[in-house]
């Protein structure tokens, strides 16, 4: 998982954790460290599924959900 601040720079790295099962989906727990703050938005990319924008607040708060399917 690869961050990127409003830039398009790469500011962090991440991983994915093992999924499990949630009612008809699959939930995979997120973990990225070193986030810098200052950004208007950062974006998120999984993967090659293209990136995911989310705002400054969303980041802080760790609101971030994605569908892979």
């Amino acid at each position: 998982m690869t961050v990127y601040d409003s830039a398009g720079k790469v500011v962090a790295t991440g991983f994915i954790g093992t999924g499990k099962p949630k009612s008809a989906a699959c939930v995979f727990p997120l973990s990225v460290a070193g986030v810098p703050e200052g950004s208007k938005f950062y974006q998120v990319e999984i993967s090659h599924r293209g990136k995911i924008t989310v705002s400054s607040a969303e980041a802080k708060a760790g609101k971030f959900a994605a569908s892979l399917g």
